[in-house]
């Protein structure tokens, strides 16, 4: 399974530096393209999203989340909006089961 990152082309670099597959964008509306796009992807096990364009189309994000079980889809802070990833309470809705 793969781990793909998609926001601020300033922290794909850093992302693929880690050897995670990133796409960059410059806009809500086109982060909510690509990811729409890596819902097809069969391949992919984790979505990681930057929280600095997420945060602006919530509602839709959240629909794609509930539309899907795989890939996961995790928000993750970017440059300007910052935060703490609960990753405890992430799993656990997830997995259905509390941890």
């Amino acid at each position: 399974m793969k781990i793909f990152f998609i926001g601020d082309p300033t922290l794909v670099n850093g992302y693929r530096t880690s050897g995670i597959q990133s796409i960059p964008v410059a806009s809500p509306d086109e982060l909510l393209k690509e990811v729409e796009t890596v819902f097809k992807m069969d391949d992919v096990g984790v979505l990681l999203v930057d929280r600095d364009y997420s945060s602006q189309v919530k509602d839709r994000i959240e629909y794609l989340k509930l539309k899907r079980v795989m890939p996961v889809l995790v928000e993750v802070p970017g440059r300007r909006i910052s935060g703490e990833i609960d990753l405890k309470s992430t799993i656990s809705r997830i997995m259905g089961v509390k941890v």
